[in-house]
């Protein structure tokens, strides 16, 4: 009884990785950017209220950033 035992590595180059090719994530791509924008506004909304972010992000938008500016009041 004689038996071969294989001595070499045995190597494929794959294009995908499970089931995840360079097709498949294609076609998810419109999916992947409305779930992106959602989740990025959905934090936008949670540090809204951080006075941080206020003057670093929120009062430099150009159109709507005033509302974020606050009046320092006079020193008299």
């Amino acid at each position: 009884m004689a038996t071969s035992y294989n001595t070499r590595l045995n190597t494929r180059i794959s294009p995908h990785l499970g089931k995840l090719s360079f097709k498949n994530l294609l076609n998810y791509s419109p999916n992947l950017m409305l779930w992106g924008g959602a989740s990025a506004i959905g934090l936008f909304v949670f540090v809204e209220g951080w006075p941080l972010f206020q003057q670093t992000f929120f009062s430099k938008i150009p159109v709507v950033g005033k509302h974020w500016e606050h009046a320092k009041p006079e020193e008299s």
